[in-house]
């Protein structure tokens, strides 16, 4: 095995903050989404509005990939068999949901000259921490086989 650069390295051995941060951060947009009032009637979420969607239509999916991230991140750090490739998939989809959060909440800068709200670059800064966590999982998997081979 080849030698790891101590910039990888760190990246690979921190822990999974970023992986709950972001299933929180999920669970937290849904569950406010699911509050009395309807919160895609802002001007900023224009754009989710135009394609069809309303609070329920957003917060109902949310919260099901945002519980079971939490659940697969609890059992992949306590099950005796590490499962890191439930790890890797919810973090492309939740790289996927805030890259599509952050666009929609852009698109009415561009179409509609409105101006941007502070949601743009908080998503757009989570989908690239995902993204990452994706990577970290990855590797984990590699990481995973790796020590079962030696196990052997």
């Amino acid at each position: 095995m080849g030698r790891l650069n101590p910039m990888r390295l760190n990246l690979l051995e921190q822990g999974r903050a970023t992986e709950w941060l972001a299933s929180f951060v999920m669970l937290a947009f849904s569950i406010t989404l699911s509050l009395p009032g309807e919160t895609l009637a802002s001007p900023a979420f224009r754009a989710f509005r135009e394609i069809g969607l309303d609070d329920a239509a957003i917060a109902t999916p949310m919260a099901l990939l945002a519980t079971a991230r939490i659940c697969a991140l609890y059992i992949n750090g306590t099950l005796p068999r590490r499962t890191p490739i439930i790890r890797m998939v919810g973090a492309i989809i939740g790289a996927c949901v805030f890259s599509m959060l952050a666009m929609g909440l852009y698109w009415p800068v561009i179409s509609f000259n409105v101006a941007t709200g502070t949601g743009v670059g908080t998503y757009f800064v989570l989908a690239l921490f995902d993204a990452l966590s994706a990577y970290r999982s990855g590797a984990d998997v590699r990481l995973a086989q790796q020590f079962s081979e030696l196990s052997r």
